[in-house]
């Protein structure tokens, strides 16, 4: 990334003085959000730390402003293709008024603030912010309305050194650019470089170096291939019956399998036998009969499943309940490494994809109370941060 800067900078007609940085900012910023209507498309690619490896998608960005929603203001569809990780073509990620969707790894997270608002709302924990689910997803981050959010958090940063490069050509093209080292508590955590396009304030260009100077350093650089901001969106092309129009296909065998979870409660647990992750014992829950047990299906890289598996230590208390963790991954020192540096808690499982279909699974974390006499009493879908309280609530009814 240094040596893209130091050729850059070459290119640069001057350096606006360290007085009008947070105005060209500004600037910057008031432009990006002044973009009513985006459509665009954008070379993604990710340079794995360690490995130089390297993985790229191509990202095609819609977005439109949504005033009338005070949860987000916008509206967003991200559709995503590669060439060098086919798997993932077809995964897309979409918001509109409260309603979130996310496909990607043959999983589908969906999520109404009609039924639970949580997930939409910021949360801070440890004195970091967690952004909200219609923000969270990775590459959401590429849209100019958040690429101006994030600037916003730059320059609000007392500590963070920032270089400005007004009016430099690349490519005959009149561009503004940015370099910025992030700081936190005196130690750089992020080096960042955008471009954007002088006349219309659009992006072009965008590298990220997380964790500069060390081993595990992430490079992620996002080329803006094509963009529209003056082609307006059908009035219905922001809504669920379009989204389920375009994406049926993906999302109805979802919901079926949604709708299986939560048609198991009042029903007898199905039966498995599958592989605790660090013995050569197994788990078969009609052995925990006479006593609450609660089944947590959780995805390994989902944020809210971690929060969902921190109630598993407020319920502790209770002598008459286990709490198994199932995980979806076959049994591997990498998944081991995962249990212990997250410490999962209760009897760990691994190789539950299969019975994680049998249940109904459509969304992570999926949590089951079953009762001593082996019947589901609850199903709770997705994180609510009642969840520990919730629950309490389920098995106190569960033992009158």
């Amino acid at each position: 990334m240094i040596k893209k800067i130091v050729c850059f900078t070459l290119l640069c007609t001057c350096c606006i003085p360290i007085f009008s940085q947070t105005d060209f900012v500004s600037q910057i910023i008031s432009r990006l959000d002044q973009i009513k209507h985006y459509k665009g498309e954008a070379l993604f690619r990710v340079t794995l730390p360690m490995t130089d490896e390297e993985v790229e998608y191509r990202l095609n960005l819609k977005y439109q402003k949504n005033p009338v929603d005070t949860l987000y203001g916008y509206s967003y569809l991200i559709d995503l293709t590669s060439d060098t990780n086919p798997s993932i073509n077809g995964n897309f990620i979409y918001y509109d008024s409260g309603n979130y969707y996310n496909f990607s790894n043959q999983r589908l997270r969906e999520y109404h603030a009609e039924e639970n608002p949580a997930p939409f709302f910021n949360k801070t924990n440890k004195q970091n912010e967690l952004p909200s689910i219609q923000r969270s997803g990775l590459f959401t981050e590429e849209l100019p309305m958040e690429i101006a959010s994030r600037l916003k958090k730059y320059i609000n940063n007392p500590e963070n050194d920032i270089h400005l490069y007004p009016d430099t050509l690349i490519d005959n093209r009149k561009c503004d650019a940015l370099y910025i080292d992030e700081y936190m508590n005196g130690e750089i955590i992020r080096s960042a470089f955008y471009v954007f396009d002088s006349k219309s304030g659009i992006p072009i260009f965008k590298e990220v170096e997380n964790n500069p100077g060390h081993l595990g350093s992430q490079t992620v650089t996002v080329k803006y291939i094509s963009s529209d901001i003056k082609s307006p969106f059908s009035k219905d092309f922001f809504s669920e019956e379009n989204l389920m129009e375009q994406k049926g296909n993906i999302i109805s065998p979802f919901r079926n399998n949604y709708f299986k979870a939560k048609n198991l409660t009042g029903k007898i647990a199905p039966s498995f036998s599958l592989p605790l992750l660090n013995s050569e014992e197994r788990f078969d829950p009609a052995e925990y009969k006479n006593q609450f047990l609660i089944l947590a299906f959780v995805d390994t890289t989902g944020s809210f499943c971690k929060n969902a598996l921190e109630c598993a230590g407020q319920l502790s208390h209770n002598k008459n309940l286990t709490w198994a963790t199932l995980l979806s991954e076959k049994a591997s020192d990498e998944l081991i490494q995962y249990q212990q540096q997250n410490r999962l808690p209760g009897i760990v499982v691994c190789n539950a994809q299969n019975i994680a279909a049998r249940y109904g699974i459509a969304n992570y974390p999926t949590l089951f109370v079953i009762s001593p006499d082996g019947k589901i009493i609850s199903v709770q879908i997705g994180y609510d941060p009642d969840l520990s309280r919730n629950l309490q609530q389920i098995l106190e009814t569960g033992n009158e």
